[in-house]
């Protein structure tokens, strides 16, 4: 549209009214108006939806329509563009509301002039089209509003995905730091313990032999001495006992030293357990300890060597009875799992030995199975008894795990692979 044309809908049941404001704009020397006109509503709709226009003066008493449904329906039809309504004296109330609704304004038509209906009309148009304007900005403003927050919420979802991600990865660096962190000290403590082993297998082979002579001399010395001197038969007592303790330390180093060969067979683990049983109990009923056993109803035989891992068990046991002092309860208890350690998933078979005591220091516990480290020293332990039983459970190629009970206690575990 040229800026000086302007496209005008009269839907206007009076003819003279038409022709009025046909010949008033006709006279506008600076603006080419073209009029289209319409007497009725239904008219009035058809041509609206058949044609282009700028404006729309609209008369609210048409022949099929009244009031202000006739500028509801035109409204509805064609809410782009501009209605002014055309009104008489009597229905000014009327075209107020009109205004209100949506139309640009109102004329009275027994008092149409020129001027004032020119500059009506071009108001009426540029208010529109600003009005528009600003709704397409809104709808603009508000769509652009809808696809940001769209992608604020993609974002935030995608950096929830990232952050979880993360964290998963963050807790997957730590179990790989924490396995290679154990994995490192089951390294330290192997080598630590091939090292001990050399050495604890010379030292003894080395002091074996002397100690046996000095035991012969202390018994050569008591059958020759004459003289019954009670100092010298204490003193000779007290050699003899040194003797004996060192000789005892000496028979663990070699044993420690020399797991070497195993006598692999298939054997009953509960046969086994309850081996070790009998042989402790002259200690349970010493102390007052009550047995409990909670065997598998189904435990596939297993290849051990039996004695050692006899050896294994008694230790275990009589470490539990010690731990219980003033009575308690030994629970020994068999099932089969799937590892998840450094078995990695195998099928094994589990041998718990449980206590009721009053559990080992936590600030010891990581220093249980270093060669020499007991806790018994003045009783006559020699701290190899745990060393031993480790190097033992792994010439088997199976596991053991010593800690804390929540319910008070301790327990050991032993896991071994079945084939």
């Amino acid at each position: 549209m040229r800026k000086k044309d302007v496209k005008v809908f009269l839907i206007e049941d009076n003819k003279e009214v038409i022709r009025l404001i046909q010949d008033l704009l006709a006279k506008v020397p600076d603006t080419h108006f073209e009029t289209a006109s319409a007497q009725s509503l239904k008219e009035g709709l058809e041509k609206l939806g058949q044609n282009s226009f700028d404006i729309v003066l609209l008369d609210l008493s048409l022949p099929d329509s009244k009031g202000l449904e006739t500028f509801n329906k035109i409204f509805a039809q064609a809410p782009y563009l501009p209605i002014i309504v055309l009104t008489g004296l009597d229905d000014e109330v009327m075209a107020t509301k009109a205004v209100r609704d949506g139309a640009q304004d109102y004329i009275v038509k027994g008092g149409l002039d020129i001027n004032f209906l020119v500059r009506a009309i071009l108001y009426a148009i540029e208010r529109k089209r600003a009005e528009e304007a600003i709704r397409k900005a809104r709808d603009e403003l508000e769509l652009r509003v809808q696809e940001r927050t769209k992608e604020l919420a993609e974002s935030n979802e995608q950096l929830k995905e990232e952050i979880e991600e993360r964290a998963s990865c963050e807790l997957e660096v730590r179990q790989a730091h924490d396995e290679l962190k154990e994995t490192q000290a089951q390294l330290i403590q192997a080598a630590k313990m091939q090292v001990v082993g050399g050495l604890a297998s010379g030292v003894a082979h080395e002091v074996k032999n002397p100690l046996a002579i000095i035991l012969q001399g202390v018994e050569y010395l008591e059958k020759r001495i004459r003289d019954k001197d009670e100092t010298v038969t204490k003193t000779l007592g007290y050699i003899k006992d040194a003797i004996v303790r060192a000789d005892t330390i000496v028979r663990g180093l070699l044993d420690f030293s020399s797991i070497s060969q195993l006598e692999i067979t298939d054997h009953d683990i509960h046969q086994v357990i309850n081996k070790a049983l009998m042989l402790s109990k002259h200690q349970f009923d010493k102390y007052h300890i009550r047995i409990v056993q909670e065997f598998a109803a189904e435990m596939p035989k297993l290849k051990i060597d039996r004695n050692r891992i006899e050896q294994v068990l008694l230790n275990l046991i009589i470490n539990a009875v010690s731990a219980m002092p003033e009575g308690g309860t030994l629970l020994v208890r068999t099932y089969i799992k799937n590892s998840s350690g450094s078995l990695g998933g195998k099928k094994c078979g589990v041998v718990e030995v449980q206590d009721s005591g009053a559990g080992i220091a936590p600030e010891i516990l990581d220093k249980i199975f270093d060669p020499f480290f007991t806790t018994k020293r003045a009783r006559g332990g020699t701290g190899l008894g745990l060393a031993i039983v480790r190097n033992i459970v792994e010439m088997h190629n199976g596991t053991i795990d010593v800690r804390n009970r929540a319910g008070g206690g301790a327990e050991a575990i032993l896991e071994f692979i079945i084939e």
